[in-house]
This record gives structure tokens, C-alpha cells and sequence, in this order.
């Protein structure tokens, strides 16, 4: 049995503009090993699938800034040159024009780059998401095992990537937590004694504990001490927090923003601040 995997790209009103073929694959005696898609079949169902969706939405936008949005004149071509863009699904070459600005209005600058500033982070934000998220329950070499064996992704994607990302990710975490305050409460006592009460039941664990050197584990210096705390909600969501005790310069405002985000949590965080 042949089977053909197209895509077919529509416009607003529904005309059919352009259809690709994607792959062809066969299938001939059915077994366990030939039943449905393997593996490989939907990673390099989906790095391709990708790769054409992408093109036809780059070649699209492309279109959209070529014309003046004051005059509506095609603004001419200075150069053109591939940018990478790293995706769940593989990474991708894009061709990236550079227009001259149109002469009927002042510009500060002679030409620009509607994709490169489109894209101005390299990397996909959902690839992102992942290799933070499993980095935090795993080392950033397993993480890359992971990554590799279930996605089409770069074969060059490697620890140190994963490492530098992670820790970009949370320092723009870190650059958007708000100050810190003694309090995050208004009014007084009287006020405070009204708050509602959060709704039951509600489970809520703290813990500590410290990692020491290796190499100097008597210095009090290369130790620090690490605070963990997870809420459990009636409806079985939880959430967790943690802290370096010594070294973190927001601890209250990091546990509040933690738990006051929406739900039972918020009202508890307001009790505990």
C-alpha cells in the first residue's frame, strides 16, 4: 500500500494557492513493526512538514512588508541572506531580504530586515520551554538525549546549549520578578483578620537542606543552604518554589509571585505575607 502525506495551503476565502507533497510511504504486509507510523517516519513527518509550513508563512509575511504602509509603494531589494532558526521540529534556513526604506517619509535607518526583526531570538520559544523544563528534572546531557530521541531536532544540539539557555531563560525570569517587599499586604490587623480563608483542603510543604563542596565541604563559604516548598489545591494541582536562602536577594516575592497566581494559592499567599 502506497500512502501519500500532502499539505494543502488555502488563502483567507478558501481557494486552494499552493499544494506539496510532504512524503510518500509504504506499507505492505501488516505487522506490529508496520502498523501506523514509526519513529522515524513521524520525526521526519514533522521536520518536513515544519520546514514546508514554515516557508510558505516566511514567503507570506515577506509579501505583507514589501509594500510602503504610507505610500503603498514595492520598497526595492538591497540583499538577501540566510538566517537559522531553531524549531521543536528541526532547524531551519531562512531567507531573510533586506528592504531599502521608501524615500516618502524620514527613516533613521537606510534599509531593514522585517524577518531577522521578527525573529530576533534564534530559538523557538516552545524549544525553549522543553529544554528548561526538562533540564530542571534532569541533567542537561540527559536532556539532549531526551530531546534528541523523540524530535526531529539539530543532531548538533548539545549540553552546553541546553546549560547557556537555561540559564538566559532565568535571567529574564529574574529581570521580570518584581521588588521585594517586607510585606505584601495593605491595611492593618483589622483588615487582615477579614481575609478569606483559603478553601480546604489545602496541603502545603516546606523543606531545606544544604549542598556542600566536594572539595571544601568544612568552608561555610562554598555551601549554601537550598528551601523547597510545594501547595497541593483541592482539585490536585500543585505548585513548588524554591530558594537559595543565602544568595537570594527576593525570597518573599519569589514564593508570593509562586503562589499568587490565581486560585486558593493567592489567598494563602496573602495570609503567609
Amino acid at each position: 500500500m502506497q500512502i501519500q502525506v500532502q499539505l494543502v495551503f488555502e488563502d483567507d476565502f478558501g481557494g486552494v494557492t499552493r499544494t506539496q507533497e510532504v512524503a510518500r510511504l509504504q506499507r505492505d504486509e501488516l505487522s506490529l513493526t508496520t502498523l501506523g507510523l514509526t519513529l522515524a517516519d513521524a520525526k521526519d513527518l514533522l521536520q518536513k512538514v515544519q520546514s514546508h509550513v514554515v516557508e510558505q508563512q516566511v514567503a507570506d509575511y515577506q509579501q505583507q512588508q514589501r509594500p510602503c504602509p504610507h505610500c503603498q509603494q514595492r520598497r526595492r531589494v538591497k540583499d538577501q541572506r540566510p538566517i537559522t532558526y531553531n524549531t521543536l521540529f528541526g532547524k531551519l534556513k531562512l531567507q531573510s531580504p533586506r528592504f531599502f526604506q521608501c524615500d516618502c517619509q524620514p527613516q533613521e535607518t537606510q534599509s531593514f530586515s522585517p524577518l531577522s526583526e521578527l525573529l530576533a531570538e534564534r530559538t523557538a520559544p516552545e524549544l525553549l520551554y522543553l529544554e528548561s523544563k526538562f533540564a530542571a528534572l534532569m541533567s542537561y546531557g540527559l536532556s539532549v538525549q531526551l530531546l534528541a530521541e523523540v524530535l526531529p531536532i539539530d543532531r548538533r544540539l548539545n549540553a552546553e546549549t541546553v546549560r547557556n539557555q537555561t540559564h538566559r531563560l532565568a535571567e529574564r525570569l529574574e529581570s521580570e520578578l518584581g521588588d521585594e517587599q517586607v510585606m505584601f499586604i495593605e491595611g492593618c490587623q483589622r483588615d487582615w483578620a477579614q481575609l478569606p480563608r483559603p478553601e480546604m483542603p489545602l496541603t502545603v510543604g516546606i523543606d531545606g537542606g544544604y549542598v556542600r563542596s566536594s572539595e571544601h565541604p568544612s568552608d561555610p563559604q562554598r555551601s549554601f543552604e537550598i528551601i523547597t516548598g510545594k501547595s497541593i489545591a483541592d482539585d490536585g494541582s500543585s505548585k513548588c518554589f524554591g530558594l537559595v536562602h543565602r544568595y537570594d536577594e527576593k525570597p518573599k516575592r519569589r514564593v508570593f509571585e509562586v503562589l499568587n497566581g490565581g486560585g486558593p494559592d493567592s489567598v494563602l499567599s496573602r495570609h503567609i505575607f
